[in-house]
């Protein structure tokens, strides 16, 4: 879901832009040897997304991660009279928001660049229609797209990582384009479905109550209408596309976070297991909200969660899904 971390966590976001990085000299030296370059791209109807991306010192081709934070846009909506007139403030926006997100030093970012990959940290569009826009998956799947035509990226060897709101776009994408493998990080609105059943049995789920409210007011249909007649809703989440899911995957979320409630959770790895798909899991007993990200704090459980994702990817980076 969108929590709306301020200041410490709006630093946590990343994301990566199309063909500017083809001038050398336009690359940032980082410390310990890394590379960044702010990274915009466009994304379903040539909205601008803010990027950057960090690599390894060399030509490569670096396996890539791809990285989806959770919580709100870090670029903000920009209003003025028409078209023309929006094209330049958006663009500032977009290359103040992805100055931003190059900052970001949260884990597992140090770690996954220690490993010699390339990390890309891509944002939300400014302007959503709604809490869970379907365009942002579509505009996440250009940005991997991009990624996948730089001649220093591996195009075998990309990974996604998502936390929150992220995760759940994350959860969307591994059904729609080819992955080594992808990371869930207590991913939102996993299954409106079978949140709303939790929710009516007095189970906390956190801000997926507002999703579900939401939905419901947006479709005119109360949840079990919805469950009874998912096509005629069309209705959708990363549960029901599981049979479509195309690379392993590793779930992280605590198991007292509301966020994430772990029925929903472990629904999601049985299933994916059903199908005959991979499904990992790391389900600490203290995991609130946003600790795979070290936010708001870094816990011990922090540093568990990074060694696992590190691991899991590594092992799927060595014999990927080619």
């Amino acid at each position: 879901m969108r929590i709306r971390y301020r200041s410490s966590a709006l630093a946590f976001l990343l994301v990566v832009s199309p063909a500017a990085f083809l001038v050398a000299d336009e690359w940032e030296t980082l410390p310990n040897d890394i590379l960044g370059h702010r990274a915009d791209f466009e994304g379903v109807g040539g909205v601008r997304i803010a990027g950057y991306v960090r690599r390894p010192a060399g030509v490569g081709p670096f396996p890539l991660v791809v990285l989806l934070h959770g919580g709100a846009p870090t670029a903000k909506p920009i209003q003025a009279a028409g078209d023309k007139e929006l094209a330049n403030p958006r663009a500032e926006e977009a290359k103040r928001a992805s100055n931003i997100l190059g900052r970001a030093v949260h884990p597992p970012i140090p770690e996954f660049l220690a490993q010699g990959w390339a990390v890309y940290y891509v944002d939300f569009r400014p302007n959503p229609r709604y809490m869970i826009d379907p365009l942002e998956w579509d505009d996440t799947l250009l940005a991997i797209d991009k990624a996948r035509s730089w001649s220093f990226i591996d195009p075998q060897l990309i990974a996604m990582v998502g936390g929150s709101h992220g995760g759940h776009i994350t959860g969307r994408i591994v059904s729609r384009t080819p992955l080594a493998c992808a990371v869930l990080f207590a991913p939102a609105r996993l299954d409106l479905i079978s949140l709303a059943r939790l929710g009516e049995q007095g189970i906390p789920i956190g801000g997926n109550q507002r999703l579900v409210r939401e939905y419901q007011q947006r479709t005119g249909a109360k949840m079990d209408e919805v469950e009874k007649d998912p096509a005629k809703y069309q209705y959708s989440s990363p549960l029901t596309e599981i049979p479509q899911a195309k690379c392993p995957i590793l779930m992280v979320s605590g198991r007292n976070d509301p966020n994430a409630p772990l029925p929903v959770m472990e629904a999601y790895e049985r299933a994916m297991r059903d199908s005959g798909k991979t499904a990992d899991a790391y389900h600490p007993a203290n995991g609130p909200h946003g600790f795979y990200f070290g936010l708001p704090q870094v816990i011990p459980e922090t540093a568990e969660s990074t060694r696992q994702t590190v691991a899991f990817i590594k092992r799927h980076f060595d014999v990927p899904n080619r």
